[in-house]
Order: structure tokens, then C-alpha cells, then sequence
């Protein structure tokens, strides 16, 4: 090796060694401050350190009127705010600093809702409030896997996330399956993130409050057809409220991905063990597709979805479904006291009872909200394949 091709290699070895000690700093940087914190009283501390901020506030859902509240300066430049006693539950939140919404830069955990990032923590103060459904807990635990699977009905490939539950690479069971599905704006990662989909249910599974099952969250908009870091053409996520552009086409083609799932997981088949339900557009869905694919779905959760009422080919199979046998056994309706849909919702509860079709309706408070979705999900959960 000649001079100039050592001195190369000590430089690029120099360089080499310097990216390592920078991310190795990167990886021991400490946050400025503790927030949020859980006081013993179940209260919650927040606190953002910025000197030169003219004023602070803290957006979030712990506030029941959703205005912003008024954060305190200490003579360190961090500006504090201390909550009432909290019940157990997931919270999101901001911090508005001089007119602008940003996150805690001391808090890792955040998620995301369409295109919008919020911080978030769970308290719970008791075993089995919601806030301990959401947490992680000293039981087994699923798995999260994130998969592609093929649609010849679209001509193309699509995101798909499955949990399966503990036990399940080593074991031999066949198990049932739960599709669950997604609002306006969202896609496969929704039910994970915002919905706490595998906390809930290895906290359901290991109570013996829910049978293990896998659970089935596909991407229900057409072309939002990847996963963020797997889009083609990277966009921004919109809501989206068009019928024909935005979900006919999954319901069309649902059939894809039950044919993925039984082709590629240890599953149970025929309709007793098959449940689908979806919030808001994912609830419109449920419904939509329980009806097209007649004889498929044992149960079918609606979780403040607007149903629009029965064709009289959707009434002519439903009524074949009761005669033979193979009518949905469950229709759970879930909706806030406050949300717009409820008058929807109870209209559809009333048909199903004109029908003599087995219906559950779940009132909760609040309105369309993920803090409601995600007791519909425990609750549903709790009630289907037994």
C-alpha cells in the first residue's frame, strides 16, 4: 500500500470514527426536564424548558372543554403545569408555545392521527381501568407483524398488519380471526398506535376475558396503498369521505385479504369463527362488507359507523342467511352520548331489533373519539367467538 492510499484509509477510518462517537452522543442525550410526570395522587406534571417563550400553553384531551390552558414560567426558564387527579386512560397532548403547537421534547412517545403528531401517556389507577387495558404488563405477549399481501381484484400489492397472540409460533391451535378496520384519514398502523390494539388484547387474552385470536388490521383506502417509509410517491394523508374514490373499492376486494390470511395463518374458518368491525368509515365498512359477503362474518361491530340502510339484495340474503342458519351472531353497536352518528347509530339498532337480528348497543360519553374506540374494541373483543 503506497502512501497516498494509507493516508485515504486513515481518513476514512478517522471518519468512520467520528459518526460512531457522534451518534454514541446522539444515544446519551438526556431530556431537559421530566414530563410528563405521574404524581402519586394520579395528577400529571408537565414541563418545557424555553427561556426566551413569551407565553406557554397545554392542549390536551384531559381538559373535557378542549381549550388550552395557561402554562406557569419559573425563574429556570421552565415553564410548568400540574393537572387535577386523572382516571386511568390514554392522553394526548400539546404544548402552544408563542402561538405555534409542538410536541414535549422530553417525551418520546408520540403517535400519529392522519398527518398530525401528538405526545401521549397512560395512568392507570386501579387493575383493570382502561388506562391498565393500555399499558404493558408482566404477562405473554403477542406479536406485531407487518406484511404485504396480494390483491388480484385492485392488480396490486397492499400494506397489512396481524397481531397473533402469545403462543402462537409454537403452538398448533387454529385460531379466529378478528378483520379490524380503520376511520377516514387512517391505514394499517392506526389500530396499533391510536387504538392499542395489541396491549388490549394480550391484557383481554391473558385475564381469560377474550379467546386468543388474531387480529387483522388492513389499509381500507385504495390508493393510500402504503405503510409512511413505503409509499412509491410520498404524499400527505388526507380525510378522505368519497365513497367511490376511497372505499369501495376494499369492500370489493376484501375477499383478498381473508384469502391471505387462511392462506398464510393457522386460522379456524366458516363464519362462527370470522369477526369484523371498524370505526367510523371502518364501521360503515363492517357493515358494507358483512352484508356482500353473505354467510362469512359471525359477528360484526359497528363503532360509530354511519350505516346506510339495506338494499333489497342485502334484505333478501340476510333473510337467507336466518333461515339458513348462518345469520351474524352478534351486531355490537357502539357510539358516545355526544357523537354526531348517534342518531344513526340508534336507527340501525332499531332495525336490527325489527329484524329479530341479535344486537348489542354500547353508549358511552364523549363523541367520535379515540378515547371511546378503544373501550369499544375491549368490550367487542371480550364478546365474540364463545
Amino acid at each position: 500500500m503506497n502512501m497516498i492510499h494509507k493516508l485515504l484509509s486513515l481518513a476514512a477510518l478517522a471518519l468512520t470514527l467520528s459518526v460512531a462517537a457522534e451518534a454514541q452522543q446522539a444515544l446519551k442525550f438526556q431530556a431537559p426536564v421530566t414530563s410528563p410526570e405521574i404524581n402519586p395522587d394520579h395528577s400529571v406534571t408537565f414541563r418545557y424548558r424555553n427561556p426566551k417563550a413569551v407565553t406557554v400553553q397545554l392542549l390536551g384531551d384531559m381538559f373535557s372543554d378542549g381549550k388550552p390552558v395557561e402554562m406557569t414560567e419559573g425563574p429556570d426558564g421552565v415553564w410548568t403545569f400540574t393537572s387535577a387527579p386523572l382516571e386511568g386512560e390514554l392522553y394526548l397532548y400539546s404544548f402552544i408555545v408563542d402561538g405555534m403547537r409542538t410536541a414535549d421534547p422530553s417525551n418520546m412517545y408520540l403517535n400519529r392521527d392522519i398527518a398530525t403528531w401528538t405526545n401521549y401517556f397512560t395512568l392507570s389507577v386501579e387493575k383493570d381501568d382502561k388506562g391498565w387495558y393500555y399499558e404493558t404488563h408482566d404477562i405473554p405477549h403477542g406479536t406485531l407483524s407487518k406484511r404485504w399481501y396480494d390483491s388480484p381484484t385492485l392488480g396490486t400489492t397492499r400494506r397489512i398488519s396481524v397481531y397473533t397472540p402469545a403462543g402462537y409460533e409454537s403452538g398448533k391451535d387454529k385460531l379466529p380471526v378478528l378483520y379490524l378496520l380503520h376511520g377516514s384519514g387512517g391505514d394499517e398502523d392506526a389500530w396499533v398506535d391510536l387504538g392499542r390494539t395489541c396491549q388490549i388484547m394480550d391484557n383481554l387474552i391473558a385475564e381469560g376475558k377474550a379467546k386468543p385470536m388474531i387480529v387483522v388490521m388492513p389499509n381500507g383506502v385504495y390508493f393510500n396503498n402504503a405503510a409512511p417509509g413505503y409509499a412509491v410517491n410520498m404524499f400527505q394523508p388526507t380525510i378522505l369521505n368519497s365513497r367511490s374514490d376511497s372505499t369501495k373499492e376494499i369492500e370489493e376486494s376484501f375477499k383478498d385479504v381473508i384469502s391471505f390470511v387462511e392462506s398464510n395463518y393457522r386460522v379456524a374458518k366458516g363464519y362462527r369463527n370470522r369477526a369484523i368491525a371498524g370505526l367510523s368509515m371502518g364501521g360503515r365498512q363492517s357493515c358494507a362488507i358483512s352484508r356482500s359477503h353473505p354467510g362469512t362474518f359471525g359477528y360484526v361491530g359497528m363503532f360509530s359507523g354511519v350505516v346506510p340502510p339495506a338494499t333489497p339484495e342485502e334484505e333478501a340474503a340476510l333473510a337467507e342467511q336466518m333461515s339458513d342458519g348462518k345469520a351474524p351472531l352478534l351486531y355490537w353497536i357502539g357510539c358516545g352520548k355526544d357523537d354526531g352518528v348517534k342518531k344513526n347509530s340508534m336507527i340501525l339498532k332499531n332495525y336490527c331489533e325489527a329484524k329479530g337480528y341479535p344486537v348489542e348497543y354500547y353508549e358511552s360519553d364523549g363523541g367520535h373519539i379515540w378515547r371511546n374506540w378503544r373501550i369499544y374494541l375491549t368490550v367487542f373483543a371480550s364478546k365474540i367467538f364463545k
